[in-house]
């Protein structure tokens, strides 16, 4: 066989096994909230195929926020989200059973900063302040809503402005737009860099975040509607194993070797940013996967503050998560 047709055969044989290997997967789709650093552990499980080893074809897609990504899932046109926790209680307040299946973000990792001339010591100095959040109704101001209540003051003593959390946030704190912000990584690290903020609450480890929360507080999640999880348990033990795997990995690998492994669109053009992220928020990523009875009720109590129809529902909160397949997980 001349040297040519051998190429192609084996070019063949090849492409003939990988469709093979292929068909032997299950597809699972995934509806995204994030793309960010602090969602590291889904999709490291991705680029290093540790899906694939769990014998899933796993597909992720990327939403503008949670509630897209919800609304996906609920459709059908995708089967397990990658989003916060929190969503599972605001759903199940409008009877639609959703659960968590594994946290491996156990706080926010926010950080609430002043602008240069507008100083700042305690949330009291807020009072009457415009502070910047990333879109309105978002976990972020959830968040600043719940801390101000905290310190006494209602919605009406502060104005909260959505400026994303990308270079529109750096141009509205230079120039000016907001008093204050809460944002996440990466671009809060970029501020702080530049000299542009100070910090007046740091809740990107878990101390800081319990501390200025008054408790844990679990974020991000895989989360699956109840039926699914129900009636396609293998499903939902492999994604776990696999997202197990990466947290491990995640748990001991360098802010440099993390930051490598996420796919490009996460990363960008500034990889020294990222790393710098993930060293800051490094505490903030679970090293077991397992959602607490306390940390679940801190969300419930921050999403009363700031969700109408949460005041007078009633919601078991034991039925928005499981932690059985992590404690079942074989990574």
């Amino acid at each position: 066989m001349p040297y040519s047709r051998a190429l192609l055969a084996t070019a063949l044989a090849l492409l003939a096994a990988s469709s093979a290997a292929a068909a032997d997967l299950t597809p699972v789709r995934l509806a995204s909230a994030a793309q960010v650093a602090t969602y590291a552990a889904p999709y490291i499980a991705l680029t290093k195929g540790y899906y694939r080893e769990q014998g899933l074809d796993v597909s992720i897609v990327s939403f503008q926020g949670g509630g897209k990504a919800m609304e996906a899932m609920m459709g059908g046109s995708a089967d397990a989200v990658i989003g916060s926790y929190s969503n599972t209680i605001t759903l199940a307040a409008r009877g639609q059973r959703v659960q968590t299946f594994i946290n491996y973000l156990v706080c926010p990792g926010y950080v609430l900063a002043v602008g240069k001339g507008h100083p700042a010591k305690t949330l009291a100095d807020l009072r009457g302040r415009t502070i910047g959040i990333t879109s309105p109704g978002s976990n972020t101001q959830q968040t600043l809503n719940y801390l101000m209540k905290t310190a006494g003051f209602g919605p009406d003593e502060y104005s909260a402005v959505g400026i994303g959390n990308t270079a529109g946030a750096v141009a509205a704190v230079r120039y000016g737009k907001v008093d204050a912000l809460i944002l996440p990584e990466p671009i809060i690290s970029l501020l702080e860099n530049a000299g542009d903020v100070t910090d007046l609450l740091d809740m990107r480890s878990a101390k800081g975040s319990e501390a200025a929360m008054g408790g844990p507080y679990p974020e991000g999640s895989l989360l699956a509607r109840t039926d699914y999880i129900d009636s396609h348990p293998k499903i939902i033990q492999a994604l776990t194993n696999a997202v197990v795997k990466a947290m491990r990995f995640v748990a001991t690998a360098s802010p440099a070797d993390v930051t490598a492994a996420l796919p490009k669109e996460i990363v960008g053009d500034n990889p020294a940013l990222i790393a710098e992220s993930i060293a800051k928020i490094k505490t903030c990523y679970s090293t077991d996967g397992l959602l607490t009875p306390a940390g679940v009720q801190k969300v419930m109590d921050v999403l009363t503050t700031n969700v109408s129809e949460l005041k007078d529902a009633k919601v078991d909160l034991s039925q928005t998560y499981t932690n059985s397949f992590v404690q079942q997980a074989t990574p």
